[in-house]
């Protein structure tokens, strides 16, 4: 079969007429919403808005604002105020330092302590289209709004997280992207690579084309470690046979005992390289007393860089629509993540112990629900009936989120005024009830409810 080809052929051309044209309007649209010099801002919010974040009425929230000398917007004839985010964890930090209920600072100031454990949380599935990066951030912003200190991590190479977010993947470097803090040559520290966003208490590690090099260092390291460990352990069982023997002098004993104690600490040193799924989880530990949750969003798949954000979490979001072909295709994940979860454990076993076993909790959000659709809702039926921990609210299908996103927005950045009232009032109620349930999830892994 002649491989040279010494002119494109036709499904060549077509693909390049499309790449450029596609690459030409998005070039385009890009220069508009996210100039190379655009920093994306967050709104400021209402008195309404700010006081219902903390939990407090208006009123106690303005007199705790004016106690701190805090200066809001004042907008209109009524000079409404207006809160900048920064304003309100001042005021929940204040208004959890003044009570003398253990139980009430909680609620002003979530933020995790003494013993509890960095919390990271996957939204994960097979499929395209379930909402995943949707589900990370709009969650992500949430937990910032609730005052909690949050870290969004974006392993998927699309980088539509990433995007959400006000980065434009395209524009991320090598050193600037996820791909940094897990790579096996240099890696830099998570520390260095978590960006500051226009969120405040919410950071992220951005994604990029970048990031999809590790799905082929993965292997390649592990392939390549497991052939040196082969070799260690076989040096290692001749110096343990020699040093059975009893007929050393204690020079050459001493030397060769050096020699077995440094061949454990190398061997246990590949073992991590070579559990690829650790990676990330080991990669976070540098930021673990900085944040109180991570989110991270996956590609739709179950590769290395799925697994890996599989390996490091407490808790597993499985976004799922409420259709049959959806249903079908998560019986598949569900098949083949129970065949990696067993090879990941007896990995760890072998080469750890079963204490560095993360042990993992399973929930699922319907998403992209429409409440008016007969199938829909057997769908959601047949899911609530025959699986386990399936959260009680949708993330329901609204025209508000899409129309957002046209904006380069998230609910949580849109404004009211934006949109049909109704529809943006009924649309931030879903929201807030799935991302409450959600943020219980990662309360129990904390033991407070």
């Amino acid at each position: 079969m002649n491989t040279e080809i010494d002119h494109d052929s036709n499904i060549l051309k077509h693909m390049r007429a499309d790449h450029e044209a596609l690459q030409s309007v998005l070039a385009s649209m890009s220069e508009v919403y996210f100039p190379p010099a655009a920093i994306k801002t967050l709104k400021r919010f209402s008195t309404v808005q700010a006081a219902s974040w903390v939990g407090v009425s208006r009123a106690h929230f303005n007199n705790h604002a004016d106690e701190l000398g805090l200066t809001p917007e004042l907008v209109g004839k009524s000079k409404q105020r207006f809160y900048t985010l920064a304003d309100i964890n001042a005021v929940r930090q204040h208004l959890a330092q003044k009570t003398t209920s253990d139980e009430k600072a909680r609620l002003y100031d979530p933020r995790r302590r003494g013993d509890e454990e960095l919390a990271v949380i996957s939204c994960v599935n097979f499929k395209g289209g379930s909402a995943k990066s949707t589900t990370a951030v709009h969650f992500a912003q949430y937990l910032a709004l609730k005052g909690y200190r949050v870290l969004l991590a974006d392993l998927d190479p699309q980088g539509s997280t990433s995007g959400m977010m006000g980065i434009v993947p395209e524009r991320v470097t090598h050193d600037q992207s996820l791909y940094a803090a897990i790579r096996y040559d240099n890696p830099r520290p998570m520390s260095e690579v978590a960006q500051k966003t226009y969120f405040e208490n919410l950071d992220i590690v951005p994604s990029g084309l970048w990031v999809a090099d590790w799905e082929f260092d993965a292997p390649r390291v592990t392939t390549s470690t497991m052939e040196e460990e082969r070799e260690m352990r076989l040096r290692l069982a001749e110096l343990e046979n020699s040093l059975a023997s009893g007929n050393l002098p204690r020079s050459e004993f001493e030397r060769l005992s050096q020699e077995v104690d440094s061949l454990r600490v190398k061997m246990r040193g590949m073992s991590l390289q070579r559990l690829y799924f650790l990676r990330l989880q080991a990669a976070l530990t540098d930021v673990q007393d900085q944040y109180d949750v991570v989110v991270c969003d996956t590609a739709p798949n179950l590769g290395y860089l799925s697994n890996a954000a599989i390996g490091a979490s407490n808790h597993l979001l499985l976004t799922i629509q409420p259709q049959m072909l959806d249903c079908e295709s998560m019986a598949q994940y569900l098949m083949t993540s129970i065949t990696h979860q067993e090879q990941y454990e007896a990995a760890i076993k072998r080469a750890l112990g079963s204490e560095y076993i993360t042990d993992k909790t399973l929930h699922y959000l319907i998403t992209r629900f429409n409440t008016a659709s007969t199938p829909q809702n057997d769908v959601s039926k047949i899911l609530r009936t025959y699986l386990k921990n399936v959260l009680d609210h949708s993330m329901v299908n609204t025209t508000a989120v899409e129309e957002a996103r046209t904006r380069q927005l998230t609910l949580y950045e849109s404004d009211r005024n934006q949109f049909n009232p109704k529809t943006y009032d009924r649309a931030i109620e879903f929201m807030n009830q799935a991302n409450a349930e959600i943020e219980k999830i990662i309360l129990r892994g904390w033991g407070r409810l």
